[in-house]
Formats: C-alpha cells, structure tokens, sequence
C-alpha cells in the first residue's frame, strides 16, 4: 500500500511536469503577445521566489529585494553597453556583482531582526536606486538605457522565451535542492527558534548571510533577464516600490510555499494587465481581492491548499 505522503510527492511532480509541457509548447500555438506577458511572469516569478528564500524561510522581511533585482540588471547592461563585454561574460559577471553587493549589505543587516532588518534593506536598496537615477555616465540617470546589445538569436520571441523558460526551470530545481538539503532545513530551524538554534551550536548569523546571498543571486538573474528581454532598464527596478509588489507576489500566492510566490506572480501580473484593459480604478479591485484572500486565505492560495491537502491526508 503506498503512503499518503508518497503519493502526494507523486501528484505534485505529475502536476509540475504537466506545467512545465504545456509551457514548452506553449510558443507553436500562443500570439505574441501572449508570449510577451509569460515571460514577464517568469521573471517576476524568478525574483519573488528569491524573495521567499529570505521571507518565507528565514523569517526575515526585506523591503529592498529590488536592489538585487537593480543590481544583476545594471550590471548586464552596464557591461554590454557601456564596455561592449561579450554576452556570455557580462552574464557571467552578474552573479559576481550581485554576491559581492548582497554580502555587504548582508553583513551589515542580518545582526538584525524584525522592522530593524526591514527598513535597513530598504536604506540599501534606495541607496542603490539614487546610484542609478544619478549616475548619468554610466547608468542613464532617470532616462536609463535602452537598445542594449543582445544575440541576434534572442530577439526572436521564441527565443528568449525558450532560453528565460530554461533559466527559470534551472533556477528552480537549484533553489528546491537548497531547500530541501541539512542547510535548508537549519535556515528553517533558526526561523522557528533562534535562541535554540544558537544554543545547539549552529552559527546563526553565518547561514542567515549565507542564505541571503543566495537569495539576492537568483534575484540578480532575474534582473539580467528583464534586461535581455527589453533591452533596457530604467533606476524603478531597484526602487521600493518593486519589493513591496514582490513582497505582495509572496503574500497572495504563500509565504514559505515552495510554489505560493509564483502564483503570486501569475495572479499580480495578470491583475494588473488585464484589469487595468477593462477597469478604471482597477487598484481598487485589486485591493479588495487583496484584503479578501489575506482575511480568509491569511496563509495565501498555496498555503490554503496545502492546509487542505494534509487535512485529508491526516
């Protein structure tokens, strides 16, 4: 007789490889335009799964995620553009860029906890959208910077969509290791319990930086991806109001779900597309769907129905 458990674990990787076969043939059948909105979601589902890794596992609210996200993007562009590096090594230099910043501002923020922690990110982060939204030699100022040179092979839309799908799936099946590995499993046991966590010998402030780090990369990534999608970049990616969405991204979808913040992704990006087509003050509905999934949903749609699923299981 098979567990409960087994089965479960069965039917969520039936159902994910379900999803990831209707996105790979998804380009022979969808407009454009379609294709335009998938990948904006991929890459905003990339980034507030990033997100995740420090507020749904660690416990801690970054409020300036999106420097992260300004960071890999103008790191790319600036290297592309301004010094004319070759595509695979201004990529490659992004990671470099973002770990380097992240362990900074990681050094400094994660001595704290709570509102402390929150509002010295977000310090960091506007920090770095004044860097760019002044920095006219090399970031563009407030005009930022547009025709940033791609492989002629990515502005095929089909292109890019296949190479950011590739990217988000690897970015994925990296992160649900880390998670799943003795690390991730600490990072979740100093969340529940830090003072035992300290007293059992683990070095908190060590794997908090560590996983902050870690977070902070896939959001860089995610930030090199809108820019090799638009081919431009504007100082608002790094802007707090770009965290606070990502941050909205994980709480509709489930802090601390694997997959609550890219539904959060799919239902925001969708809101805001098409409400805003058919509805004038559609930030008024989307605020009223807001308060309703966080007063009777208050783990968000993942989590509810995770709720659901270990009821009947249990």
């Amino acid at each position: 007789m098979v567990d409960k458990g087994v089965e479960k674990s069965i039917g969520v990787n039936i159902c994910f490889s379900i999803i990831i076969l209707f996105l790979v043939f998804m380009p022979l059948w969808a407009p454009k335009m379609w294709l335009h909105l998938v990948i904006e979601i991929f890459i905003l589902a990339l980034l507030a799964i990033s997100l995740n890794m420090i507020l749904g596992r660690s416990g801690l609210l970054s409020m300036g995620h999106a420097c992260f996200y300004a960071v890999g993007g103008y790191t790319f562009a600036i290297l592309a553009a301004k010094f004319k590096v070759p595509f695979a090594l201004a990529m490659l230099a992004v990671p470099a860029a973002v770990v380097i910043s992240a362990a900074i501002i990681g050094y400094f923020s994660i001595r704290l906890t709570g509102i402390h922690f929150a509002i010295l990110t977000m310090g960091f982060a506007q920090i770095v959208w004044a860097i760019a939204h002044k920095w006219y030699k090399f970031t563009g100022g407030d005009d930022g910077m547009t025709r940033i040179p791609i492989p002629i092979i990515l502005h095929n839309i089909v292109a890019s969509y296949y190479f950011i799908l590739g990217v988000l799936i690897f970015s994925l099946v990296i992160i649900r290791l880390i998670q799943n590995s003795s690390f991730g499993q600490i990072i979740i046991a100093i969340r529940e319990n830090r003072e035992r966590a300290t007293f059992s010998g683990i070095n908190v402030w060590h794997y908090l930086l560590l996983n902050f780090i870690i977070a902070a990369l896939f959001g860089g990534i995610a930030g090199s991806l809108l820019v090799l999608f638009t081919q431009s970049i504007f100082p608002g990616m790094g802007y707090w109001t770009t965290s606070a969405s990502v941050i909205l991204m994980c709480i509709l979808g489930g802090v601390g779900v694997f997959w609550g913040p890219i539904l959060g992704a799919v239902i925001l990006t969708f809101a805001e597309h098409y409400l805003s087509m058919h509805i004038f003050y559609w930030q008024l509905v989307l605020g009223c769907m807001i308060i309703v999934l966080v007063v009777f949903m208050p783990g968000g749609i993942c989590g509810f129905i995770k709720e659901k699923i270990q009821q009947k299981i249990f």
